[in-house]
């Protein structure tokens, strides 16, 4: 759907610094999110500036390093892939207990075009040795964290296991929705890595470095894992695939609706599977009718979801939905709570009023 409205009208600003930005929902209202409306996630108050220099070293646990140019990059068999990235923090405002971190609703999510290089194709240029386990991906920010008390400057970097890496579709990537990447999603180059929450691809990517132990870095072992209320462990479970999720985009929580005919609408994703259905609820959740799936299906891409409401009386609904992938797995009412809350896929609930037409 075309618009001209203003950045205000399709995307709440959460944080200034660092920027973290998330779309209002009723803007997701198509397959490809509009770079425009695509969520922002930074850790740090600086973006990084890149520019025509840049380059990406391939070493570590490899028989030929590589440093590469973005020329280099771009005369490399090139990919277009439809990939959605969620941000593992979406959601967490509706955690409860409430949980520790940027207050996002549910707009930290969108599908987009990504264009780059196959990482396994860098990878089998520069020939992994057989010891090498994970890909260590390293951006160009740096910044201070808190942790435990104490102010560290860190740089932002996880690792990928060597498998993960070798998939087909995991993309260095340089190009979203047809354009060069804007600075605020990763210019000059980027990691897009599909069925997995947003920080595992890396933005701002400055370097690859296969490794033979696993790594346990900052934000590989302090953050974006589980945490549970309770005892503090020596090793948390890591925040990996996006967990089946559905989300209403139309129509928005709090809308007046008039009596008559509606067609009620949204998106759906998992990282373990293609979406099978979605149901939808209009009693707060005591019966369920099953949604039509439309538009384009590709692997690693959000599916579009309709159902058609009949809404015969005036009164106060509460609008449910969720959704099951091919694997089995079903939107549960409510995730256990951890400290950061990450990987909310709750059941989507919205509140509506219909009243008599005018």
């Amino acid at each position: 759907m075309a618009s001209n409205r203003g950045e205000a009208s399709h995307r709440r600003v959460v944080t200034e610094s660092p920027d973290a930005r998330e779309a209002l929902l009723p803007s997701l209202d198509s397959w490809a999110t509009p770079t425009e409306r695509f969520y922002a996630r930074s850790h740090f108050s600086d973006i990084p500036q890149g520019d025509a220099a840049w380059r990406l070293i391939v070493d570590g646990e490899v028989d030929h390093p590589l440093d590469l140019s973005l020329q280099d990059l771009a005369s490399m068999p090139a990919r277009s892939m439809a990939i959605t990235l969620e941000c593992a923090g979406n959601s967490r405002s509706y955690m409860t207990p409430p949980a520790e971190g940027i207050g996002f609703l549910h707009g930290a999510v969108g599908n987009a075009e990504w264009t780059g290089v196959s990482l396994e194709d860098l990878l089998s240029r520069a020939g992994p040795r057989r010891g090498a386990v994970e890909v260590l991906c390293e951006g160009a920010d740096v910044g201070e964290e808190e942790e435990e008390g104490e102010t560290v400057e860190v740089r932002f970097a996880r690792s990928l296991p060597l498998e993960k890496a070798m998939h087909r579709d995991t993309l260095v990537a340089y190009r979203m929705n047809g354009e060069p990447l804007r600075p605020v999603h990763g210019y000059p180059l980027r990691l897009v890595v599909p069925g997995w929450y947003g920080m595992a691809s890396v933005k701002w990517l400055r370097r690859l470095t296969l490794l033979a132990e696993p790594f346990e870095g900052f934000f590989q072992s302090r953050r974006y894992v589980y945490i549970p209320s309770g005892e503090a462990q020596a090793r948390w479970e890591p925040v990996t695939s996006l967990k089946v999720k559905s989300l209403i985009t139309m129509p928005r929580h709090g809308e007046v609706v008039r009596r008559g005919g509606y067609t009620v609408e949204g998106a759906a994703w998992s990282g373990e599977g293609p979406i099978a259905r979605v149901e939808l609820s209009i009693d707060g959740g005591e019966s369920w009718r099953e949604a039509e799936l439309f538009g384009p299906e590709a692997p690693g891409a959000w599916r579009r979801w309709r159902l058609r409401w009949d809404a015969a009386t005036s009164g106060h609904f509460v609008l449910m939905s969720r959704a099951t992938d091919s694997a089995g797995n079903t939107q549960p009412i409510k995730v256990p709570w951890n400290f950061r809350g990450y990987a909310n896929n709750s059941v989507h609930s919205i509140a509506v009023e219909v009243l008599a037409p005018a």
